[in-house]
């Protein structure tokens, strides 16, 4: 569980012999797959947007996602969309987690 000012939780994970321009369109296909909205900040980056759920009984105002696509590699970071959300109960790990698994699934079809 990341507690911050925001809270936050981030991952690097490498593709071997994946170019970066496949890299992206998995990025942005898992991204729809998904649900969230997004958009291109700059021709590596993409910004998405997790809705607001609840956890118990606490309310998450949403997250954002943020991913870079490096050459054979992503760097993906999901981070309080609300900027006094010091505690997340763990589920930016859980959006970097279910981002990365779509990701893999369509680098595998």
């Amino acid at each position: 569980m990341a507690i911050g000012f925001p809270a936050y939780h981030d991952e690097s994970v490498r593709f071997r012999d994946v170019p970066r321009a496949k890299l992206r369109r998995a990025a942005e296909d898992a991204i729809d797959d998904i649900a969230w909205t997004w958009r291109r900040d700059a021709r590596w980056q993409i910004v998405a947007s997790v809705p607001a759920s609840m956890v118990g009984i606490f309310i998450m105002w949403g997250e954002r996602l943020i991913v870079r696509v490096l050459e054979e590699e992503l760097f993906v970071r999901s981070e309080g969309s609300f900027p006094l959300a010091w505690l997340d109960f763990g589920k930016h790990q859980t959006n970097v987690n279910l981002f990365l698994r779509r990701v893999k699934e369509f680098l595998d079809q």
